[in-house]
């Protein structure tokens, strides 16, 4: 479940310009409003799953694994970009390869390490998983924050028209 805002992404450019400590405001405030996600993601990831993730693997010289619960804690994090070519405005995503592979390995291909996956639950096993338990409270909150940039620059546009 996702929450879309039209015009959400062309208002904070417009307030990078005329005011560009709301834009930083909304952001910090956003990124506070996902933390409780944030925090439970953070806390569903383990020490131990699959011994073979305790083994080195770098294919084409990319280190993916060895499994290492720090890192994929440090991984979750919140995105934020006013980009066209990016879908969301904020975004809670998982930066270290292995935690991302362990949350989504067999969901779109049936092999034999996404199903020894399962016995920990299936795919997405932590990230969406996380959002969908506080994803009321996150979307109420949003639209409150969401409403209050949108009153700050209908606000603004007023006083620049008369």
């Amino acid at each position: 479940m996702t929450m879309q805002v039209q015009g959400l992404e062309s208002t904070l450019k417009a307030l990078q310009k005329i005011q560009p400590e709301v834009k930083k405001q909304f952001f910090k405030d956003a990124k506070q409003i996902v933390k409780p996600a944030i925090d439970e993601a953070k806390g569903a990831y383990r020490s131990d799953y699959l011994s073979g993730m305790s083994r080195a693997w770098a294919p084409g010289g990319r280190s993916i694994f060895p499994w290492n619960q720090g890192s994929a804690v440090k991984g979750v994090a919140v995105a934020t970009s006013l980009s066209k070519k990016q879908d969301a405005v904020l975004t809670i995503v998982q930066k270290d390869a292995a935690a991302a592979i362990f949350d989504i390995a067999g969901k779109s291909t049936d092999n034999r390490f996404g199903r020894a996956l399962n016995a920990f639950n299936t795919p997405s096993r932590v990230m969406w998983r996380s959002y969908e338990q506080h994803a009321g409270a996150i979307e109420a909150e949003m639209q409150l924050s969401v409403d209050e940039v949108m009153t700050r620059v209908s606000a603004l546009t007023k006083a620049l028209v008369l």
